[in-house]
């Protein structure tokens, strides 16, 4: 996927997708005429997509939870940090131009950090045995 407008350089990007997010979006593709994934006018017989951000409170507000969208850059970050994800490569997916910013967005988790020390310990013994 091709991000082509951003606040920053750095915004605008190539996304490699999922296979399972290509099928997504493949999808919804073919149920509209043109290039759009939240088209205005719909062709499927009901009425104009109303935006995203309009579906997600109406949703979060009848589940009665707070969450907010940004969070899934927070949780996207996270993942992809705890899933061995370097820094760097993470900053270019988020479209981030610093290190500082991909920071602010990466939550290692209490496991992942107790994961890490068990690592250098198993290190630090063989280490000492040589």
């Amino acid at each position: 996927m091709q991000i082509t407008k951003g606040k920053t350089k750095a915004a605008r990007r190539r996304i490699h997708l999922s296979d399972k997010a290509n099928d997504i979006i493949k999808a919804r593709l073919e149920q509209f005429d043109g290039v759009f994934l939240f088209p205005q006018n719909d062709i499927d017989g009901e009425g104009a997509t109303k935006t995203l951000d309009y579906w997600h409170l109406k949703t979060v507000t009848r589940l009665g939870f707070k969450f907010r969208l940004y969070d899934c850059r927070h949780t996207f970050a996270t993942r992809a940090l705890e899933s061995g994800i370097d820094l760097l490569t993470l900053a270019a997916l988020s479209g981030h131009a610093s290190l500082k910013m991909v920071m602010r967005y990466a939550h290692p988790s209490e496991e992942r950090k107790a994961e890490a020390i068990r690592k250098m310990q198993k290190i630090s013994r063989k280490t000492k045995a040589v």
